[in-house]
Order: structure tokens, then sequence, then C-alpha cells
């Protein structure tokens, strides 16, 4: 009896040792809370991405108020209860006792509760390195034992404080710094709200009676990572792909698209690290390669789909990591358009992007700093645009990680590497799109010009940052450009102002080049092909931001007017002569290519409907930039590119009776003028009679050099200068040129 007793009492015990709480999700949504064996969250928690909070376990139910306490909290509860008893005169006890007492537990009885409820909020899963130092709440005089056995501990911030502690951190940022507030009731602000990684989380509460204190303590919690990757939205687990044809789209995509879409590490971002991270940049990286293979149509179909959907479950349930980020930013460069313009999603996926990447801290300097920065930077920088390394991976989901290691280096320098990334983004979108900048230039920004000088750089961080200078630097430029048409009105005017104008824009550009052609050449002597055509548009958009200044003289308009020609017809030359380097040509280049030929085309046309002395080579080479757009939007053929729907837009304008070549010089288009056979004497290989009626499919034309002398360029401004409200071009450079030809 006794033996099978005993036994009925060991399986009793072990059966209740081996349950478990419900967390309180699962009892908010009144559910069965269910998880693996010894899994630390529950299966609802891990697939909505939620903290798992569990209770201790506790057999039966708690009888009223007074037994909740228990262990050491009970028997301190008595010391106190004894303590008050005394003071009321009810017990007698001798002050000796009363004074042993009152040092054992270490602090008056009137902040007896609140030390308590301090004490039962230390979390208890965190490594020691990761808890918050204890301070002592209120002074006390016969603290001298206590004081002794935690000699070891970090001392009161009130005794010896560094000026650097005296700072309220989080001040710029009202709601964060009241989250960091509620960590730890009593403390001092600038003990507790540090940006060391001390963020204390919800922690498990003893019982059901503090439910409301961890519901309050879990939102103003640390802001922790919420990924994305749950297998009912992996793509391998859904059986869209597979495992080998995963490995090789990541690597078609290193290959061939990496260059155009910056952000990534190819050494850490893996196929298997960002399928653990995020289902959204695996999908994308995955649709966007597919985009781009004859052969993977189906494919190509299923990804994209799949990559939508997640778009929305990412807004919806509000994931977030820096590999969201990147999707984001991935999924723009080759977005389908829509029915109409203005339903394009690149916007919008540019302000989750930003959204998400703001939530996370990216914009700020990680330190200690291992990038090379001008001497006494930092000095100069603001605490709060400073993220404490171990705090930054903290937040991405690596609290593990040591920042010193060269894993922790990478995903440091990975953050700071997708805002550069996302402010170059931002800059082109906005000069194509007319809209004003949404990422502002921050201390990263500013201190960038040396950051891809590193051991563990990537092989296009120099183009990275090549344009994040010549994006940042331009708005001094278009400033101070302008400010000198303001204050040169009616004094400075005539050549004098061309000259000085022209001398500052080429000096700018020339300074450019002479810095980075040297660090980002190919092995060729040439620039990377994207870099080199966005600093083509970027010339042009300098030009078409201050055309229409309304301080400017008249000559310095006509200066901006013939500039922005020829920079037009440069942007198309890169475009001509690189095309077999811009086979993945983002949509943002597509937009900036039309433009140069529709302003093109613009500037040669009088308000008589008259053409005006546009070289003949020059309409060639806008008839073959249309013809470059559309073969790089249609291979392959499920590729379905924005630039198709751009060239048969330029076709059009050019077809328009307005353009349409008067009936005596039909000879333009059918055959070779006088002028183009002179022209063909002096450029051989240079055959101005192919047009876009007549040209191979499958075989590049070579490249038209564009030879349109100052003389022709100031002659065809002349015969447009009386037009000037054909083609207003609007400083923020709207869309309105789309619709030029409807009008004229």
């Amino acid at each position: 009896m006794s033996s099978s007793s005993s036994a009925n009492q060991d399986v009793t015990s072990a059966s209740a040792q081996a349950k478990q709480a419900a967390c309180l999700e699962c009892r908010r949504s009144k559910v069965k809370c269910t998880r693996d064996a010894n899994a630390p969250v529950c299966r609802k928690c891990q697939q909505a991405g939620l903290q798992c909070v569990t209770p201790e376990y506790h057999v039966g139910r708690y009888k009223g108020v007074k037994n909740k306490r228990t262990g050491l909290e009970k028997a301190i509860y008595q010391v106190e209860q004894a303590l008050k008893r005394t003071k009321d005169g009810s017990t007698g006890l001798s002050s000796e006792v009363e004074a042993d007492l009152r040092q054992l537990i270490g602090a008056p009885q009137t902040d007896t509760a609140l030390q308590r409820r301090a004490s039962s909020h230390t979390p208890t899963n965190l490594p020691r390195s990761f808890l918050p130092p204890r301070t002592s709440l209120v002074p006390s005089e016969n603290n001298g034992a206590a004081d002794d056995s935690n000699s070891n501990e970090a001392p009161a911030t009130d005794h010896g404080e560094k000026p650097d502690e005296l700072a309220l951190n989080n001040a710029e940022n009202p709601l964060q710094l009241l989250a960091m507030a509620s960590v730890l009731p009593g403390h001092s602000p600038s003990t507790v709200m540090s940006t060391s990684p001390a963020g204390v989380a919800s922690q498990p509460g003893t019982n059901d009676a503090n439910l409301g204190d961890v519901e309050l303590q879990q939102f103003f919690g640390s802001l922790m990572p919420r990924l994305d990757n749950s297998p009912d939205l992996d793509p391998i687990d859904l059986g869209l792909v597979t495992q080998d044809e995963a490995d090789s789209l990541f690597a078609y995509f290193y290959e061939r698209l990496s260059h155009t879409r910056w952000g990534l590490d190819p050494t850490l971002h893996t196929a298997s690290f960002v399928r653990s991270r995020s289902a959204f940049l695996f999908t994308s990286i995955l649709a966007a390669s597919a985009l781009f293979l004859p052969k993977a149509e189906a494919l190509s179909k299923r990804l994209s789909n799949h990559r939508n959907n997640l778009a929305q479950t990412v807004i919806f349930k509000r994931h977030r990591s820096v590999e969201i980020v990147l999707a984001f930013m991935v999924n723009i460069p080759w977005m389908t358009p829509a029915k109409h313009w203005a339903d394009d999603e690149t916007c919008a996926y540019l302000s989750m992007a930003l959204s998400l990447a703001l939530d996370l801290s990216l914009n700020k300097i990680v330190v200690p700093s291992p990038t090379i920065r001008p001497a006494g930077f930092l000095d100069r920088v603001a605490k709060a645009e400073c993220i404490d390394s171990a705090k930054a991976l903290q937040l991405d989901g690596f609290p593990h990680v040591d920042p010193t290691s060269t894993l922790g280096r990478r995903l440091l320098r990975t953050r700071e590497r997708v805002w550069l990334a996302l402010f170059v983004l931002d800059r082109g979108i906005c000069l194509a799109r007319g809209r004003p900048y949404a990422v502002p230039i921050g201390p990263l920004v500013d201190s960038c010009d040396t950051w891809h000088i590193s051991d563990i750089a990537d092989r296009w961080d120099g183009s990275v940052i090549s344009a994040a200078v010549l994006r940042r630097d331009l708005v001094g430029l278009i400033t101070s450009v302008r400010e000198f048409c303001d204050g040169s009105q009616g004094v400075n005017g005539g050549s004098a102002a061309v000259r000085f104008l022209k001398d500052k824009i080429d000096r700018f550009f020339e300074q450019w080049y002479a810095v980075w052609s040297r660090q980002i050449t190919q092995g060729d002597g040439q620039l990377p092909p994207y870099v080199e055509i966005l600093v083509s548009h970027t010339k042009l958009s300098t030009y078409c931001n201050v055309v229409n200044h309304p301080t400017a003289s008249n000559d310095v308009k006509q200066f901006f007017r013939a500039a922005g020609l020829a920079s037009a017809m440069n942007v198309m030359r890169a475009a001509v002569q690189g095309e077999n380097r811009l086979k993945s040509m983002p949509n943002n280049t597509v937009i900036m290519v039309s433009f140069a030929a529709t302003f093109a085309l613009a500037l040669g046309t009088t308000s008589q409907g008259n053409r005006a002395m546009l070289a003949p080579n020059a309409r060639t080479l806008i008839e073959e930039t249309a013809q470059v757009l559309e073969r790089i939007g249609s291979s392959p053929r499920h590729r379905k590119g924005l630039s198709v729907l751009f060239a048969r837009h330029i076709r059009r304008i050019m077809q328009s009776s307005v353009l349409s070549p008067p009936e005596d010089n039909q000879g333009f288009v059918s055959g070779p003028s006088e002028e183009q056979h002179h022209q063909q004497d002096q450029h051989p290989k240079h055959n101005p009679s192919r047009t876009a009626s007549i040209p191979a499919p499958n075989i590049p034309l070579e490249p038209y050099v564009f030879d349109m002398t100052d003389d022709q360029i100031l002659e065809a401004i002349n015969n447009a200068s009386t037009s000037q409200d054909l083609f207003q071009l609007d400083e923020t450079m709207f869309f309105d040129w789309l619709d030029w030809p409807n009008v004229t």
C-alpha cells in the first residue's frame, strides 16, 4: 500500500511539474495554450509574432488576497506586519529585535511596498549583463551591512556621477522617454533611461492579480523585432519553389541584379539566413530574379503573387525588421506598372520602408563606430543621433551576438548600409516624381564619404556612397544657384552670370568625377553602368530644377535650357551605349531617360508647330532610345516592364502632328538627307538612316554619338524661345510632361 501510494504521489508530482500555465495572450483570447516540449513560446504567439509571457504555474486556486504571498515574499510581509503592530503598540518587541528586523529588510517601513514591487518586477529570464543596475530607492542611515554585501554592485548614481550620466537620454523622443520611465518606478532618469541594452520587456507575473501591470509593462516594453518567418509564409514550405531553385535564384540576383539594387550583403544575406529572418525579403529576391529568366514565367507569376500577399500581410500585422525594410526596397526598382501612373505603389513602398527604418533607428550612427569618419565628428553629434552597438543588435533580434565579432560587425554595418541605400533611393524617386524629399540628411549621411572603406565592405558599397554624396551635395548646389539668381537680379545679368553659373555647375560634377572615378571604376576603367547613368540624369535634374526660376535673367534662362538640352542628350546616349549593362534598368531610371527624350523634343518645337533646327542624329538618338527602352522592358516575354509604355509614349509624341516634318523634309525619315550624308562622311561608323521602323530585332545597334555643336543647340533654343509656355517645367518635376502632346 505504502509503495503504491508513494508511486502515485510521484506520478502526481511529476505531472504537476510538467504542466505549465497558459500565457497571457492565450488567456486574453480564451484559447488553449499549446507549445512544443521545452519551447519558451507557444504556437499562437509564434505565429502572431507576439511576446509569450507565461506566469508561474500554481496548482489549484488562490484563496483570497491574504494568502497570495509565498516564500520569501511572505516572510518579508510578515516582518513588515510585525513592525507595523509594534508601532501601533499592539505587540511588544524589544528595541533591539525591532532594529534587527528593520536592518533585515534593509529599508524604512514606509517604502517596503515600493521596494517589494520593484524586486518582483526584476526580470528573471535575461542574462545578468542585461539586468539594470540596482540602486537604493531611499537613503538609509542603517544600511552599512547592505552596503558591504553589495559592494561589488554598481554604485548609486548620486555619488560621483560623470557628466555624461547627468544627461537625460531620449529627451528628444517623448514616447521613448515615457516607455523607458516605466521600466523601474522610482529610479532616476539618468540611471534608468540609458541607451544600453537593458530595456526590460514585459515580465511574467506571479498570479492573475498583477495581470494589469504585466499588460502595462508589455505596452511600454522595449521595441523588439517582429519577424515574418512562420512556415505558413515561407514559399518553400508552401511548395512554390524548391530549395535548389531558391539557391540558384539568389546566385543570379547577386550576379546580375545587385548592381541596381543596393543595401544587401551577399556574405550575410545568404538564402538560408534570409529565409530564417523574413519570408517577404526571401520571396522578393526570388521573384526579382525570376522576372529576368526567360524560362521562368510560371515561377515568376507564382512568386510575384505570393510576394504581393506578403506585402499586405506585413503591413497589416505590423511586422518589423531590417530585412523587411530591405524587402520593400528590393521591390521598388522593377515594380509592374498599374493602369495609371498615379496608381504606382512605389511611393507607398518607400513610405513603409522609411517608417520601419525610423522605428528600428537605422538612421542613427552605431557607437562605438568602426567606420572611418572625420576627426572629432562624433564629438559634435548629439546623443540622440547615436545608438549603442549592443542595443542595436538587441533591436534587430541578435541580443547574444558580440558587437566586435565578425557577425556582429556585419549586422551593424548592414543597418547603416540600408539607411544609406534608402537615402539614395528616396532622392532618385523624388527627383523623378516631383515629390519633396522624405529621407532627411542626418549625421550618418553627412559623414559617409569614407564609409565604403572597410575590411568587410561589399563590392557595391562604393557605388552607394558615391551616389549618396552626389545626391546629398546636390541640394546645396541648387540652393546656391537660386540664391545667385535672386541676388544678381538686374545687376549681374548677361554673359558674366552665365559664365559664373556654368563654371559653378561644371565644377561641381568635375570634382565628383575626380574623386569617385578613381575609387569605383571597374576593370575597364569605366564607372558602373547604373552610377554612370545616375550621374547623367542627376545633372539633367539640376537644370530642370532651376530652368524656370523666376528671378533668373533671360540670358540665364537661355543657358539653363541649352544646358538642359545637352544633358538630356547625354542621358539618352548613356542609356543607348550601356544597354548591354542595363538589362535590369530600374523604373526610376526609365522615367528619367524618357523625360530626357521628351525634354529634347519639347525644346526642339516652336509655338507655331514647326520643327526647330534639331540635328538629324539627335532625333535619331531619340528614336534609338525608344527602341532600347522597349527591348529592355520586353525581355524576357513575361517582363512587362514600365519602359515599354514609355517607349510607346515617346513614339506617339514623335508621330504627333506637332512634330511631323514638313512636306519638303520627308527625306529625313525615308532616307539620308544631304546633311546626314555630310555627317556620315565625318563619322563613318555612324548610320543615322537606321530608324525605328527597320532595325533588326535581335542585333544590337551601334550607339549614336551626340554631335550637336553649341551653335546648333543655341539655334534650337532660340527657335523655341518664343514658346516657353509650350512645355513649362515645374521646378518639382511632376509627371505633367507625360501629358505634353495633349496641351499643344
